[in-house]
This record gives C-alpha cells, structure tokens and sequence, in this order.
C-alpha cells in the first residue's frame, strides 16, 4: 500500500497528550515501533543488526490519558532485557533527536463482537470503538506477564529461535544452520520449562510480547465464546479469522494448522497453543509489525515532528524531502523468512 505523510505539529509529546486538538490520537492496544539513536544503547543496536530493521523497539498503548479519570498520562507496556514493565509516554519520545516513533493501529474490520461486546458500548468513553473489550484484554494478558524476567537460559533459547529464523531467510542453501539452531533452542526450552510452568509466565523479546498478547487474547475469548451457544457464530468467525492478528510472515501455514486442527476437533482452544505455534508468536521482530498489512499506519514522530500516515494513490510523489524521509521509515524489510 502506499502512503502520503502530512506534517501535523512539533512536540510529539504535547500533541498526544492533548485532547483539545481533536485527539485523543492514541488507542489502547495500539503498536508503538521506536528507533533508537543513541549510540550506547548497544541492545537496540544489536536488534536493529539481527532483524535487519531501522526499528529496534515495540510496545503496546497500555492507558491512555484521560483526566476526568485522574489519569494525566499516556502509559505503554513493553518488555525489556530486565523483564516487562510499564513506561511512560515520555520515554517514548524524548529525547526527540534520539527517537523515532512509529504507531500502527490492529485492524478490526473482521472481528465480530458478541453480544455482550455490543452491549458494553459506552459512547461517553473516549476509548469506545469496534473491538475495545478485546483490545482491552490484550493489554491485560500483556500485563499477566509483567514478573517475566530474563535470565541466562531465555536469552540463551531466544537467541537460538532467532538464529533459526535468520537461517531459515538467509541460508536457505545451508538447512543444517537453521537446524543446528533450532535444536539449540530446544535445548534450553527444556531447561527452564519447569519454571516456566510454575510461574505461567512466558519471556519474550519486546515485538513477541505484543505478538503473543494479540493472539492470546483472542484464543481466550474464542474458548470462552464457543461455550456459550449465543455466542458460539461469533467464536467461530473469529476463530476463522485468527490469521488476522498475527503480525509476522508464517511461511510454513503453522497458525493456518492450528486453526485447522482446532475446527476439526484435533486441537482444544481451551488448551493452551502448540510450541510450534508460541515460537512463532515470540520470535516476531519489529520489522515484522513495520511490515505487516494487519497493522495499518497511523503517525510517525520524526525529529520532533509528527505526521499523520494516510493511504495515497500508487503513483503518488512526496512533496518535500521531509516527507520522503517519514516515508522511507515506512519501507518493507527483510526479506521472507
């Protein structure tokens, strides 16, 4: 798709934060991609390299600002090399030399609420859209993982489910480097999956923890749907649709498996996912969500800057080289994995 960018404030921070210029801009469950220019930030570095992208961060909107609630902030949920936590808006975008900020929103078209969803509809609410109760569980199952930490056998198993991916792309003449790093990552998946299963706490990267959020919510509320004869046609739509909320390339059909598995009886919904299917969701990378065509393109925050994203004809030229720049971050990466 292509795309136009129009050139809306300075001060990215004030601008979202500020309702009186017809926001509020940001949703919750909106995906936040980041670009770190600081040249300590060794890790972002490092991810930019392996996943061969210009973002190095994600996230998801966890709390959007909302005085009359006493919240006057915009908060986030994000997972880090110390585990997940909530950050503020902020430290998002400031300073605004060291930061881009990119924001893609989930599209829902597809998603049927049930009738309770219908029912919960509040038009005074400022978050109030199609989808807002499953939006709203993703970021909880985001924040059901907030004691996760990284030690020693997660970046140990994470790595080696990258290396994988990345031999998989780019070795395709040499197989045994894709499974030499898969057994690699099997190994230290045995390791800890005791405590994993004590703790029921699952250790992502940044861009899996919102990867995992967005497919766990809506397995849950399939389970629970398809139990309720009033809401079992909507179980099964969304269940057909559940492609629509993986944000990375699947080239071996594992989601389209799982859902096949689950229809004809072979898989149970309330079972949580294979391990084939959770190494796909953990091993999504920023460049995937910059990518994909189920997350569609809303602002990007550039030199302190902000543009609005709007779909634009083929042939469209930008006008200026600013805006060739904000268009340049919004370009395909990598190739099929």
């Amino acid at each position: 798709m292509a795309y136009r960018a129009v050139r809306i404030q300075q001060d990215p921070l004030n601008f979202f934060l500020d309702e009186r210029n017809g926001g509020p801009f940001l949703r919750v469950s909106d995906v936040i991609l980041r670009e770190n220019k600081n040249p300590r930030e060794i890790f972002a570095h490092l991810i930019r390299m392996a996943t061969a992208s210009k973002w190095s961060h994600s996230s998801i909107v966890y709390l959007v600002r909302e005085p009359d609630m006493g919240y006057h902030n915009t908060f986030l949920i994000e997972a880090k090399t110390k585990g997940v936590h909530i950050a503020s808006w902020r430290n998002e975008v400031v300073p605004y030399d060291e930061f881009t900020v990119g924001i893609k929103r989930p599209n829902l078209d597809w998603y049927m609420e049930n009738p309770l969803e219908r029912a919960w509809h509040d038009s005074h609410s400022p978050e109030d859209t199609h989808g807002i109760e499953y939006l709203r569980h993703v970021r909880g199952i985001a924040f059901d993982q907030i004691n996760g930490l990284y030690d020693k056998t997660t970046v140990y198993e994470l790595s080696a489910l990258y290396a994988a991916r990345a031999a998989r792309r780019h070795l395709s003449v040499l197989p045994q480097a894709a499974d030499g790093a898969q057994k690699v990552a099997d190994f230290f998946k045995h390791e800890d999956e005791d405590e994993t299963s004590r703790t029921s706490v699952l250790r992502f990267i940044c861009s899996g923890l919102v990867q995992y959020s967005f497919f766990e919510a809506l397995r849950l509320r399939i389970a629970r749907d398809i139990d309720i004869p009033a809401h079992r046609e909507t179980a099964e739509h969304n269940l057909r649709n559940m492609h629509r909320v993986i944000f990375r390339e699947d080239p071996e059909g594992i989601v389209s498996d799982y859902i096949h598995k689950v229809q004809s009886g072979r898989l149970d919904i309330h079972q949580t996912a294979p391990g084939d299917v959770l190494d796909l969701l953990k091993t999504a990378t920023p460049a995937d969500f910059n990518n994909s065509s189920n997350l569609d393109w809303r602002f990007v925050t550039l030199k302190g800057v902000v543009w609005k994203i709007e779909p634009a004809t083929d042939d469209y030229l930008p006008t200026n080289k600013d805006e060739q720049e904000v268009l340049d971050m919004l370009s395909p990466e990598h190739f099929s994995s």
